[in-house]
């Protein structure tokens, strides 16, 4: 018998062998069956009920009134009648929407970290000396990093900024950033 013949035929018949070490697992769903529930230790089930029994404070509907709350030095604020998942939201969409960078976030401490520049200039797009500009000149952008903070209270959820070391801020940009937070919400409000 030719090699080649020979070769052939023993290569078809360790391909048909292949399926027998690795099946078509295609079809596995018709072939499987429901597990059972996974079984809580007793210690966790006291704390499932624990957590299950905390109050929560949520106002109850859905309000779009917000406001721009000045009572003195270390207590500018922006308060919103709404639960703090849909003002989570909201301050995202008005960062976003006025293009401030969102650095990160942490939704369960309630923090947007961002950097702002409340003197951002324009870029303008039209030449190749533009673009010139842009690639070799130096950043007109001194953005700073703040902390925009939400805390939800009986009344709703308060929005507040913070500079990059956690402490509130009454005036300067960080007073600006939280104006512009304001001026976008409101603005989605009133539409």
């Amino acid at each position: 018998m030719n090699p080649i013949k020979l070769t052939l035929i023993f290569s078809f018949v360790m391909l048909a062998a292949c399926s027998q070490f690795f099946p078509d697992k295609e079809n596995d769903y018709v072939n499987s069956r429901e597990i059972p529930a996974l079984q809580i230790p007793p210690g966790m089930q006291a704390e499932q009920q624990a957590v299950a029994s905390e109050e929560v404070i949520v106002p109850l509907t859905l309000s779009k009134t917000i406001e721009y709350i000045d009572q003195g030095e270390n207590n500018t604020y922006v308060r919103i009648n709404s639960p703090f998942a849909h003002v989570w939201r909201l301050v995202g969409k008005a960062l976003t929407e006025r293009v401030v960078e969102i650095t990160d976030k942490n939704r369960s401490i309630g923090t947007y970290y961002v950097q702002f520049d409340p003197e951002v200039q324009a870029v303008s797009d039209g030449s190749f000396w533009d673009e010139f500009v842009f690639f070799f000149g130096s950043d007109a952008n001194q953005e700073l990093p703040y902390q925009v903070f939400l805390t939800e209270s009986e009344f709703g959820t308060d929005v507040f900024v913070r500079d990059q070391l956690g402490n509130k801020l009454f005036q300067g940009d960080g007073i600006l950033l939280l104006n512009l937070i304001f001026d976008t919400i409101k603005q989605d409000f009133d539409e």
